[in-house]
């Protein structure tokens, strides 16, 4: 009888442990996520294009669905209140929601896909299905932004203007996650990402 109380003790202060784990790093990742939108931008000819975007995506790799979805949609919707884009907060919310919804979906095929002992088609070593999932976010992005711009002016040909910049914005931020992703999964680290390339 002890012995049983002494494991169900153990096994308690285990799912304590990464419960709390999982919070830490969803609150770690929903400021990394504001900050880069805030304050890691690129100049270029157009203005310039924010990190944020590269964070977000990240959350989708290491976090499960539900924390990937809170640190995406709620760190970018922040970054909108804090410079002052609070009208835009709501709509960012659920881009960027379904941003890492889009990408996840891809991950879980591939795992399962890996899991079942089929081939993975790769490029330089990321899968095929993961580069097109980025390419599916960008375009989602893109198409998100320019609707919601269209709504909030209720002018749908100005935001034609802003679709360069989003395009260049999303596909950064994409390179950004690959680049990261695959120097952090490399680390103890990257044992316990939701989404591990190394497994595939």
């Amino acid at each position: 009888m002890i012995e049983i109380n002494k494991h169900t003790s153990g096994s308690s202060r285990s799912e304590k442990s990464d419960n709390t784990l999982i919070f830490v790093t969803t609150a770690m990742m929903t400021a990394m996520v504001m900050i880069a939108t805030t304050f890691f931008k690129i100049p270029n000819a157009m203005g310039y294009i924010h990190l944020g975007d590269g964070f977000v995506l990240l959350a989708a790799i290491i976090l499960q669905k539900k924390y990937a979805c809170f640190a995406g949609g709620v760190g970018a919707g922040l970054a909108d209140i804090y410079g002052g884009y609070a009208v835009w907060a709501p709509w960012t919310l659920v881009i960027k929601i379904v941003m890492v919804l889009i990408v996840q979906l891809f991950f879980d095929f591939l795992t399962k896909r890996a899991s079942n002992g089929k081939h993975i088609a790769k490029i330089a070593g990321i899968p095929f299905a993961e580069l097109f999932a980025y390419v599916l976010a960008v375009l989602w992005t893109v198409s998100g932004y320019y609707i919601a711009q269209g709504f909030i002016s209720g002018n749908w040909i100005a935001p034609v203007a802003d679709v360069p910049g989003n395009v260049l914005q999303a596909a950064v931020g994409s390179i950004i996650t690959i680049l990261v992703s695959v120097t952090l999964e490399k680390t103890s680290l990257g044992r316990s990402f939701y989404y591990r390339r190394s497994t595939l």
